[in-house]
């Protein structure tokens, strides 16, 4: 017996020195090898080493542990709900809850902390009501540590009336409960509450810290309002003195001049810190997405090139600054880099690459995205976000079939309005009207509200597929059942419609008893209609509006021209190109793409550079010259001609 005590003893104070996973395991081995693996003296310091070591195996040992102890005692089943709500399955801490009531084991001040940081991680703001419910039945409604926890797990679901509540209500307050309640109207999108509520902050003498100060230049970025950012920044360095190490803070200062378009302060401010690894990449990361934004995509890469380091963010800045840039090439060819150095990119950046492939009609390479990062294997593969990059991309791309596959192998719960809007549109562009119309009633079935895409893609849908009266219910429904009122688009789309259709006349009346002067969109729908149909003298009003608003385009000149020569007002077309001359306008050069191997290969007009250009050429004229030979003739030479 007394050997026995001894090893519990020596085995006890071993663990105590315990460094590693793998001499915990032998430890254990030996509690094994000497009976006394049953031992709680022994099982409970095992437990808490194994629940709080970051190895992912850890946890698991922990719970065969734990469930070897017949009667748990509160200490341990705190040590196991914190460790759960740190894991990958926060669920379990609300599971070993019930279970410890279940034993008339009641709960303590450190319990009700990690059970609500574990509501908080599984976004459930039901089970996180009815754990507030436990907090006031077992009398914690007084403690700072609980009631800082519940205005986290509100603030973290964007419920500030019920945060507000519990602060207003709360009887102790620390900073802690300041800062938890500014951070979250930053993070919910009320970012100016945030500022008034430092205001009371600071009139009940409560000091901030370095996390205060976090918050409101947040709230300043999100506003974009340099001015009080520039006073929160003279606050922070007033209160804390110089802070050039605190990478948290320099980030937070750096971004907010970033977004409020101060560059040069940015810059100017991240080069006065001592801030290193992590905090100087994302700071440099601001500066650069900042930038971007802006439109000086050649500055942001000039910095992304600069930077010593670059993580995942970094090059998801830079290829997502590419891709809003229109700069669609270079969005991909930046993401295949990142591939290359093996890094795994994020959400961001495969939408962000998706959309470029879409709009290249790079059907291989987004398949091949697709299939690497979208699919049921990626962790991520269930974003919202992610799912319609892809419905868009395959659609674009012309692969409406499977565009329409993904989208029905889609649970209904993961289906958004912006998803419909991805499918509709390509449902639109390929002509299938009457399916896009289908998936509009399905949408509300679900109870999904379209919004103004929506209905610019409903309308595209019955201009492609000569669905007038549809396209005129659809408008007229916007504002009577949906409340949108139309905007320059959809006036626009109603005219593509009824020109599509030959209602010219009624197209010209429609433009003309809109509620505002149209655009030259709006002009050149009606233009092509009159071009397709060979109405003149409307095509001369319309292009008259045209050259009003665009001089300098010279594709709409040239539309005018040929459209005047082709019903042999060779004159009138003169003279308009002679305009061109004067005027010194140069017309664009049409351009393609076209995807051989997973390779691009980019076409423009008059361009005769390519190395195959001499046997595309001669493969051109044999597919004419075949066409010709069965009796094809182009839409408006038939037109034109018949006239």
């Amino acid at each position: 017996m007394t050997n026995l005590l001894l090893s519990n003893q020596s085995l006890k104070a071993l663990l105590t020195s315990c460094k590693t996973i793998h001499q915990a395991l032998q430890i254990h081995a030996q509690t094994v090898v000497n009976g006394i693996h049953h031992d709680p003296f022994l099982l409970t310091p095992l437990i808490s080493f194994f629940a709080f070591s970051n190895s992912p195996t850890a946890l698991h040992h922990s719970s065969l542990l734990f469930s070897q102890i017949n009667t748990p005692d509160l200490f341990l089943y705190n040590a196991m709900i914190k460790a759960h709500s740190h894991s990958h399955a926060p669920h379990h801490a609300l599971s070993l809850y019930k279970s410890m009531l279940a034993s008339e084991t009641y709960p303590d001040s450190f319990t009700f902390p990690y059970l609500l940081k574990s509501c908080a991680r599984l976004m459930s703001l039901k089970i996180g009501v009815q754990v507030h419910c436990h907090v006031t039945k077992n009398g914690f409604e007084s403690d700072i540590f609980v009631l800082n926890s519940l205005m986290n797990l509100y603030c973290v679901l964007g419920d500030m009336q019920n945060a507000c509540k519990v602060f207003d209500e709360s009887p102790v307050r620390d900073l802690v409960s300041f800062n938890t309640l500014i951070n979250g109207f930053v993070q919910a999108g009320f970012a100016r509450c945030s500022l008034q509520f430092f205001g009371e902050m600071r009139g009940i003498c409560v000091q901030p810290d370095g996390y205060t100060f976090v918050a409101l230049l947040s709230a300043c970025s999100s506003l974009e309002d340099c001015e009080t950012g520039k006073k929160v920044h003279c606050l922070a360095y007033k209160k804390l003195g110089y802070f050039g190490s605190n990478g948290l803070l320099m980030n937070a200062l750096v971004d907010m001049y970033a977004k409020c378009g101060y560059l040069e302060m940015a810059e100017r401010v991240l080069m006065s810190g001592v801030i290193g690894g992590k905090s100087v990449v994302a700071a440099w990361t601001s500066v650069l997405s900042a930038y971007a934004r802006r439109g000086e995509v050649e500055v942001a890469r000039r910095i992304f090139d600069q930077m010593g380091d670059r993580d995942v963010v970094s090059w998801t800045a830079m290829i997502n600054g590419y891709s809003c840039a229109g700069q669609f090439e270079e969005a991909l060819e930046l993401f295949v880099q990142l591939e290359d150095l093996g890094m795994e990119p994020d959400e961001v950046a495969v939408v962000a690459a998706q959309s470029a492939c879409a709009q290249l009609g790079a059907l291989e390479s987004g398949r091949r995205i697709h299939h690497k990062y979208a699919g049921e294997n990626w962790p991520r593969g269930q974003n919202r976000e992610l799912i319609s990059s892809v419905v868009d991309m395959y659609a674009k791309c012309g692969s409406i079939d499977s565009a329409l596959d993904i989208f029905c192998n889609i649970s209904d719960y993961l289906k958004t309005t912006f998803l419909y809007n991805s499918i509709i549109s390509g449902l639109a562009h390929h002509g299938l009207g009457e399916s896009a119309i289908t998936l509009f009633k399905e949408m509300e079935i679900l109870g999904l509200r379209p919004d103004e895409v929506t209905f610019v893609a409903l309308l595209c849908a019955c201009g492609h597929s000569g669905l007038v009266d549809d396209g005129k219910k659809l408008f007229e429904s916007m504002l009577t059942v949906y409340g949108i009122s139309p905007q320059m688009e959809h006036y626009g789309c109603m005219v593509d419609l009824l020109g599509r259709a030959g209602c010219l006349d009624e197209a010209y009346t429609f433009i003309l008893t809109m509620p505002f002067k149209a655009n030259a969109v709006i002009w050149r729908a009606l233009l092509s209609a009159c071009k397709i149909y060979g109405d003149v003298e409307l095509a001369k009003i319309a292009s008259k509006e045209i050259l009003a608003m665009e001089r300098d385009h010279g594709g709409r000149y040239v539309m005018l021209s040929n459209m005047l020569a082709h019903i042999d007002q060779h004159d009138e077309a003169a003279s308009v190109r002679k305009a061109i001359d004067n005027v010194g306008i140069l017309k664009p050069p049409g351009w393609s793409y076209i995807e051989m191997n997973g390779a691009l290969q980019k076409f423009l007009a008059g361009d005769k550079s390519h190395p195959e250009a001499k046997a595309i050429e001669l493969m051109l004229w044999d597919i004419s010259m075949g066409l010709k030979s069965i009796g094809h003739v182009s839409a408006s030479k038939m037109v034109f001609d018949l006239d």
